[in-house]
């Protein structure tokens, strides 16, 4: 009786699986690419390498030339701002929603490295390669979204 009964779901599940695939059902686990995101975030970044390479230049900074990096500052937080209200208004984004917010938190950190202490030119390495994981990570995951140039109904 238990194995008629195991039978019967496995032939259920196979239906299932059948009826899904003739009438092109589709499923979407995650948010769907953003050519918006994925330009913002590869905007950010280079304004964020050219910091660093001017920092790096000048030999790091003081917490006096915090004032200079101010629009920076301004700029970046705008941008990632307005990356998690967008990622946040697409169903199902909640990974891409958690990166951006790790790259808000960089932001805010170096900011207040930058005017309590400066920045070390000797720190400027590291700092870049961390924000560059969170960027890839970012740019990875919006990438990965794109659909499949198959002729497929899967989402």
């Amino acid at each position: 009786m238990q194995r008629l009964k195991q039978i019967r779901l496995v032939v259920m599940v196979y239906l299932f699986a059948l009826a899904v695939g003739i009438f092109g059902c589709s499923i979407r686990l995650i948010a769907p690419y953003d050519q918006r995101i994925d330009d913002g975030v590869t905007g950010l970044q280079k304004t964020t390498a050219e910091f660093f390479a001017s920092v790096e230049r000048q030999g790091g900074t003081k917490p006096e030339d915090f004032k200079d990096h101010t629009k920076f500052y301004d700029d970046s937080r705008v941008s990632v701002s307005g990356l998690i209200v967008r990622a946040d208004a697409l169903a199902n984004n909640d990974f891409t929603v958690k990166e951006l917010k790790i790259l808000h938190q960089q932001f805010q950190n170096l900011e207040k490295l930058d005017q309590k202490n400066g920045i070390p030119a000797a720190a400027v390495p590291q700092l870049e390669e961390a924000f560059d994981r969170t960027f890839t990570a970012i740019l990875t995951l919006e990438v990965a979204k794109k659909e499949p140039k198959t002729g497929g109904t899967v989402q």
